[in-house]
């Protein structure tokens, strides 16, 4: 008879260890999962900001483009008014 209780005894308490340990891998899925969720928000983070610089970027050439084209156009009027004044000298 007091095996048998002694028996039951150690099975409760081995019931009681492994709610314990199942408590506590639950807690860490839990906090895993956060983590997860906190990943993935910043890597959305990071996809957004590395589009705005592609954004800027792309801008950024084209602006340089009008700027050359600005730069020929003003050296073609440079040379146009050269060769005027250079008609005109007396």
């Amino acid at each position: 008879m007091e095996a048998g209780t002694r028996q039951t005894e150690m099975a409760g308490e081995s019931i009681q260890a492994l709610a314990g340990s199942v408590t506590e891998a639950a807690q860490a899925a839990t906090q895993i999962a956060a983590s997860s969720q906190q990943q993935m928000v910043g890597v959305d983070q990071v996809a957004a900001a590395m589009e705005s610089i592609k954004q800027a970027s792309t801008q950024n050439v084209a602006s340089a483009k009008q700027l050359e084209t600005a730069a020929r156009n003003l050296n073609d009027l440079g040379q146009r008014l050269k060769q005027m004044v250079e008609r005109y000298k007396v």
